[in-house]
Formats: C-alpha cells, structure tokens, sequence
C-alpha cells in the first residue's frame, strides 16, 4: 500500500529526529541516554545564560531584551517535561495508529486506502513545510550577526545572552559565544521540528481513525439490509451477525475513544504552555521591536504565530472529526 510507505518514509525521518536529541519515545521501552541529558542540560545553559544576562543588564531595554527568549525556554522545558512523564503514551499511540490504520488495512478497500493516503499526505506536506520554515528562521538568526560583523564591524550576538566569564568584545569571546547560541539554537530547531510533526501526526490520524470507523457503519449497515433479505429476524444466524458485527464496531470505537483519551493525556499541558507563551513572547517582541528596534522580532514572530496557527489548525480539525 502507498500510504504505508509514506508513514515508514516519515517514521524514519521522526525516529532520526528523535535519535538525535535522545528522545525517542515512540519506540516501546525507551529509556534515557546520555543524548538525553544532553538536550536536557543546553536547556538549562540557556536558562542560566538568560539569568546571568539579568543580572549583568546595564538598563531596563537591556534586560527586556534578555527576556526576549523566555518564550522558547518555557516551551522546550514544558514538552521536555511532559514527554519524559507520558513517555508509554507515545509510544502505544504510534503503535497502535501503525497497527490499526496502516498493517490492518493493508488489503481494505478503496474507499479506506484513500481516507488513509489522504492524511498522512497532508502529514508530509505540513512536515516539509514545517522543516523548511523553522530552518529558514535559523538562517535568519545566524545570518544577521554575520552581516553586522562582516560588513558593519560591529558585534552582535544571536541571541541575547551574555556567557559567564566570556566576554564577546574580545575576537574568541565572540565566536565562543556566537558558536555555542548556534548549537542551542540548532538544538532548539530539531526539538521544534521533532514535536510540532509528531504532534501533527498524532492529531491529524485521528481524522484517520474517525473517517475508518465511518466507513465501517456504513458497511455494516449496507451488510445488515443484504443479510436481512436473506435471513429471518430472531434466526441464530441473524442473531450471530448482527452480535459479531456489533462487538467489532464496540472495539473500534473504542479504539478510538482510547487514543483521542491518551492524546489528551500528551498535549493537553503542553498545548496550554504553547499557546500562552507564544501569545505572550509575539505581544512582549512586538513591544521590543517597537520601542528599539529589536532584530530579532520578524523571526521571533513568525515562528511564534506558526506555532499557534499549527495548534489552531489541527484543533479545529479534531474537533471537526
């Protein structure tokens, strides 16, 4: 089947994405590895450097601009937290879609294949989107210091941040700081991508999961007008199909009811910290690009307004199946 090749082609690319930061929890038995600790421990650099920041601000505009980035802490350590803590969710979710969507309907009809292939398309395509503008936000953020440096002669940093005992108007001070923003920075791309796709994957299935259980009423139903002209009412026979028939549909409605449960169980606080900190951080850099011109702002918002688009969308679409 083609949509199956299409779901491993992404399960690859999540699973590489997942290896790489130490945080593959779709896998069953996934335990921490010293990758994890890691993607953990950049996280709390960056908090570090953003207190130290603070505390070493030379005016109000100075520290505002410190806190420029709170946003992206409170989100990386928020999903971090809560992919850790619902860790078997993930991983029964991705089994269990891969089971009862790809390896079951692998001879299904027509009508199945095509509700199957139509999701985890539009899965593809939002992947690829997705990839192709965070990364372009990661250019963004780099190239401008390069620019002022190269061009202006004037240092500018990625982000923000000032590192303790570094100072960046010394030419090594410089690129020991600028270097070490770009690996947070691309550690912070690949988290980024990693949970918005699987979270798209997640939600976006349950449409999948919905649109299967529609077409097997319908059979049903279509299978019970054909038996009934066959059978008398109250026979054994009729009896024993109209049970059989039911028990299948009870188990995939519950199926069902038992993953939409577990991906409340997921995103549930992490859609809460998404949408308050992005809300928060587009208003706070909006102010800052407002009042001094803060560079920063054109990525900062495009991204932000992103994520909450991405968790509009893919609400509405739940709520619509």
């Amino acid at each position: 089947m083609e949509a199956a090749k299409k779901f491993h082609q992404y399960e690859r690319y999540l699973r590489t994405l997942c290896n790489v930061l130490g945080f593959d929890v779709v896998s069953k038995g996934w335990k921490k590895t010293y990758r994890t600790y890691v993607t953990i421990f950049l996280c709390g650099q960056y908090f570090l450097w953003m207190v130290w920041s603070i505390i070493i601000a030379s005016d109000t505009f100075e520290l505002l601009k410190s806190l420029s980035f709170i946003g992206f802490f409170f989100q990386c350590s928020s999903k971090m937290y809560y992919t850790i803590t619902n860790a078997p969710h993930y991983s029964n979710n991705f089994a269990g879609l891969q089971e009862s969507i790809y390896t079951a309907h692998m001879d299904g009809t027509e009508e199945q294949k095509t509700v199957i292939e139509r999701v985890i398309t539009v899965v593809l395509l939002a992947t690829k989107a997705t990839t192709v503008l965070f990364t372009s936000s990661l250019f963004i953020f780099s190239f401008y210091p390069a620019y002022m440096y190269f061009v202006m002669d004037v240092k500018v940093t990625i982000f923000p941040l000032y590192i303790p005992g570094i100072s960046i108007y010394s030419a090594y001070g410089y690129g020991i700081t600028n270097s070490l923003h770009m690996l947070i920075a691309v550690y912070g791309l690949l988290g980024a991508l990693t949970s918005d796709t699987a979270f798209m994957l997640f939600v976006l299935h349950f449409i999948s999961y919905g649109e299967l259980f529609r077409i097997e009423c319908e059979q049903f139903t279509r299978d019970l007008s054909d038996y009934g002209e066959q059978w008398e009412q109250h026979t054994p026979e009729y009896e024993s199909f109209c049970r059989d028939g039911m028990r299948a549909l009870y188990r995939y409605h519950q199926t069902v009811i038992e993953y939409l449960t577990s991906l409340q169980e997921c995103y549930h606080s992490i859609c809460v910290f998404q949408v308050a900190s992005c809300s928060f951080s587009v208003m706070f850099n909006l102010f800052l690009a407002l009042t001094v011109r803060f560079w920063v702002e054109k990525g900062c918002r495009r991204q932000f307004k992103t994520y909450c688009f991405d968790f509009r969308l893919t609400g509405t679409q739940r709520t619509a199946s």
